[in-house]
């Protein structure tokens, strides 16, 4: 199973009704409910639910619209820059993200907690009635953990372009898109910040909550769930380091380099406006020496 896939399909979840494990007596003697009577999945829904409310606002989407109408509309213009091709590769990743839809497999876990058909409105009022297995929930798991990866490359890329535009602006070159896209990437990089950290914290929950599921009956003999166990990824390796690429760090460069002008200049500027202030006063003092000079060789008949 390829979590990195561009399409991805959730296998099969097969839920287990809360009675057939709450209320027999030889349910922990079955290999199928182990370790399931001993976990507050109460607890664990409502930090699932919490957390995956995150993924369904319209932040990210709403943003990506609008950058496809500014790409779309200058296109032709700066397509040969290489400040809009940083523009290109933040929009194409932004489709990746919009391809994965993640709020359709948030809601295709949350439906496997409840009664079939119940509406999300009747959900805290019935209370969760199944569990999936765990076949199903460790793919979940394992998709997640590559979304959060690609949501951090979307951060250095939001980086890199917010850079490429801001020098743009120093030179006080096409002014009007440069600002709007500055604010349209440092929007992007704080809320996909908000994602990946409760991606990260979804990751977590769902690696402690996995030993508790019901297995699936069809992985008992096969290992399967072994399978996509074995490929999940560590915590520490869904934050990607972020450094600047070779346009960056010479865009950057530059804008040290005019930052440091803009001081020495406001330094410069600053000594003269003191010179300025000291000649007059300079002016009045040897005014006053040259009338004593002459009061002395005159006397007082001046």
């Amino acid at each position: 199973m390829d979590f990195d896939a561009r399409t991805f399909t959730l296998p099969e979840c097969h839920s287990v009704p809360r009675s057939k494990f709450e209320s027999s007596k030889g349910a922990i003697a079955n290999p199928v409910f182990k370790n399931v009577g001993g976990w507050d999945h109460a607890h664990s829904l409502s930090e699932f639910t919490r957390l995956s409310s995150t993924f369904t606002r319209q932040e990210v989407p709403h943003d990506r619209r609008l950058l496809g109408r500014i790409f779309y509309r200058n296109w032709n213009q700066h397509k040969n820059s290489t400040y809009f091709r940083r523009l290109y590769e933040l929009r194409r990743a932004l489709r990746i993200l919009e391809q994965v839809k993640l709020h359709e497999l948030v809601e295709y876990i949350a439906q496997a907690f409840y009664i079939p058909g119940t509406a999300k409105s009747g959900r805290k009022v019935s209370g969760w009635a199944a569990l999936p297995c765990q076949h199903c929930m460790t793919a979940f798991a394992g998709r997640i953990a590559h979304v959060a990866r690609l949501v951090s490359k979307i951060q250095a890329i939001c980086c890199n372009v917010y850079i490429h535009f801001t020098a743009q602006v120093a030179q006080t070159l096409f002014m009007p898109l440069s600002l709007v896209i500055q604010g349209i990437s440092s929007r992007l990089h704080m809320v996909l910040g908000i994602w990946h950290q409760d991606l990260i914290a979804l990751y977590t929950a769902l690696l402690r909550w996995l030993p508790s599921l019901p297995a699936c009956p069809d992985s008992l003999s096969d290992n399967r769930t072994k399978m996509i166990a074995a490929k999940l990824l560590h915590v520490d390796s869904l934050t990607l380091e972020q450094p600047l690429d070779g346009d960056s760090r010479r865009a950057a460069a530059v804008l040290e380099k005019m930052r440091k002008d803009a001081s020495r200049e406001l330094i410069d500027n600053d000594g003269d406006y003191a010179i300025m202030e000291i000649e007059p006063a300079m002016e009045k003092k040897n005014k006053k020496r040259a009338r004593q000079r002459v009061l002395d060789i005159y006397g007082d008949g001046l």
